[in-house]
């Protein structure tokens, strides 16, 4: 590998691996990986490591029924990397307000690093990557997997989901090819993305109109799918985040796997409302965005990774963003509250 962090043949095998972030995600994938026979690193907090290293395993349940032995040369379990040694394959599954803090206190240098991928909210994630380990490093990645921690050592996977992967700005690479069929191998859906900055920011869209609506409606407003005052809410604030992409070069797409993105930035909105469907009926309980199931929790949100950040591209590119705006103000305030009586 050229000092540079430009990738050559050599490279195509996977290398050894190392999932950043054990909570729900990481504890997955580590334990999919491990368990289909790759020899898997998760780096956790002390805390977390003590914990999993003390119960010895991993179970997995809900959409897997499966559990890992956290054992050397299988799953293993630690708080820090040596800065020597064979190149890794870094795959960052923090929240993204954890990112910054994660690469720095890891502390690996640039030619530890065969690749690093993060599947963090927000569209700031690679950038950090690219900061930290250059961007002929970085393996865009997204992941829709639904996952909820238990208890440590016990994760319920409520949806595979997919993961996508893929090359900023070039097209295949054996890199590429050989994560997707390691996740693949393991049970994991994945698939090698051509514009896999499309699909981080169609996700993206997503995720501030999700977001976004449900932390300022609440737990127990009607289903925003199928209400249409949410739904026009919802729709703005994807039409804002959509604005903001194509100001960088970048346009969202009807991506398999994830929602019609597309067709919500194109189509007029009142025909969208007009399809609406009748909301079903709630037998059971509720699934919320990840950054509700947070508040609710009491625990940090990504609020500055996600809306902050969205809200200085806009500035940047003199895109008018007030529906985003309104909302990062709002949740910073919520975050604030949060973080005073947590």
């Amino acid at each position: 590998m050229s000092g540079s962090g430009e990738t050559s043949g050599a490279d195509a095998a996977l290398p050894p691996l190392a999932i950043v972030g054990a909570g729900s995600l990481g504890q997955a994938f580590a334990t999919l990986l491990a368990h289909a026979g790759h020899d898997v690193t998760l780096v956790a907090t002390p805390r977390t490591a003590a914990e999993l290293s003390e119960s010895g395993r991993i179970h997995l349940e809900g959409s897997f029924d499966l559990d890992a032995a956290i054992e050397p040369g299988s799953l293993n379990i630690t708080t820090a990397l040596p800065a020597d040694g064979e190149p890794l394959g870094l795959l960052f599954t923090t929240k993204a307000h954890q990112l910054v803090p994660a690469v720095t206190q890891l502390g690996l240098p640039p030619e530890r690093v065969a690749w690093a991928a993060g599947v963090q909210n927000g569209v700031v994630k690679d950038d950090v990557l690219h900061a930290a380990y250059g961007a002929g490093r970085v393996i865009g990645a997204v992941t829709i997997m639904g996952a909820a921690r238990i208890a440590n050592g016990r994760i319920r996977v409520t949806a595979p989901g997919m993961t996508f992967l893929g090359e900023f700005g070039r097209g295949p690479s054996p890199r590429v090819d050989a994560l997707v069929d390691a996740l693949t191998g393991a049970g994991i859906p994945a698939r090698a993305a051509g514009d896999v900055a499309s699909v981080i920011w169609s996700k993206a869209c997503n995720a501030t109109g999700a977001f976004g609506t449900w932390m300022l409606a609440g737990p127990d407003a009607p289903l925003v799918g199928y209400d249409p005052d949410l739904m026009r809410a919802f729709l703005t604030l994807v039409r804002e985040t959509a604005a903001i992409a194509r100001a960088e070069g970048v346009e969202v797409a009807d991506h398999d796997g994830l929602p019609p993105v597309r067709a919500w930035v194109q189509r007029p909105l009142e025909e969208l409302l007009a399809e609406l469907p009748a909301p079903p009926r709630e037998d059971g309980p509720r699934s919320y965005p990840s950054m509700l199931q947070d508040r609710l929790a009491g625990r940090p949100l990504e609020v500055e990774e996600v809306f902050g950040d969205l809200v200085a591209r806009a500035e940047r590119h003199d895109v008018p963003a007030p529906a985003l705006t309104f909302t990062r103000d709002i949740l910073r305030g919520v975050a604030r509250g949060l973080s005073a009586t947590g």
